[in-house]
């Protein structure tokens, strides 16, 4: 009769469980409790891959970070250099690609008990230089497409609205303003939050379809695959869409600030 094998000789090694295997266990070790369809089902199991290879790498998770914002300029030039159909398509593979980064720099850090409060703050820094890249970006391409020039003063204002958003979030963010410690990635830890009645219903439903706006790496295929249909301008869709809803989120933040910190009794607590 064999001996009975104690537990540490039970326990699957990365070479008994396979790729497939140790990618699944890479994925389930490394989520976060609460996410959003896209990176639930396709981004974040697509870096789970790409960890399968760092994880034994000195490669650290804010060399990820910064890996990711550089190759986010690939996006950019093909926007610029490429006209057409075929410059959206590509756009959109190296977007993917740049969000694969993002999101396995996270993961990585999780996996390997690197998290980091500041490495936080430098992953919501780059997502807004990011912003900022894709709109000048855009109006560059519009401006080059309808030899117009009206799309570069929308690409500065675009860029100066989502810098003056980033700011808001900053400031409202800050303990001296919200009365309280607002953490790197709160707000998206509470969205699973579901109001109980039928206007919150409404606002939450209107907050949510605006934070899916935001997450443009969650829809851009979907707006490059619609660039190549014939009177369809996906170009000027997604500067509509995109800083639509920045414009709306600012004028909501800063009426807030200014209803708070303008009001005479705001000195008297």
């Amino acid at each position: 009769m064999m001996a009975e094998q104690s537990p540490e000789q039970q326990a699957p090694t990365p070479s008994s469980r396979g790729f497939f295997g140790e990618v699944v266990s890479i994925y389930r070790n490394s989520r976060k409790e609460q996410d959003i369809f896209w990176n639930i089902y396709v981004a974040r199991p697509l870096a789970a891959v790409l960890i399968y290879f760092l994880r034994a790498t000195p490669i650290t998770p804010n060399q990820v970070t910064f890996l990711g914002a550089f190759s986010f300029l690939g996006v950019a030039a093909a926007l610029i250099a490429m006209p057409g159909w075929g410059g959206m398509l590509v756009a959109a593979a190296l977007l993917q690609f740049a969000y694969l980064l993002d999101c396995a720099d996270g993961q990585l850090a999780r996996l390997k008990s690197m998290t980091s409060e500041v490495g936080a703050y430098l992953d919501f820094l780059i997502d807004e230089v990011k912003a900022l890249i894709l709109v000048g970006a855009f109006a560059v391409r519009l401006w080059l497409a309808h030899d117009d020039p009206r799309w570069l003063l929308v690409g500065l204002v675009g860029m100066a609205l989502v810098s003056i958003a980033t700011s808001l979030t900053n400031f409202v963010r800050r303990p001296e303003y919200a009365g309280r410690d607002i953490k790197p990635g709160e707000s998206a830890r509470r969205k699973g939050e579901k109001p109980s009645t039928g206007l919150g219903w409404i606002l939450w439903a209107v907050q949510s379809f605006a934070s899916w706006l935001i997450h443009y790496p969650s829809w851009f295929v979907y707006l490059a695959l619609a660039d190549g249909l014939e009177a369809f301008d996906g170009s000027a869709w997604f500067v509509y869409l995109f800083l639509g809803v920045y414009l709306v989120y600012a004028a909501k933040t800063g009426l807030g600030v200014l209803l708070k910190l303008g009001s005479p009794g705001f000195y008297k607590k």
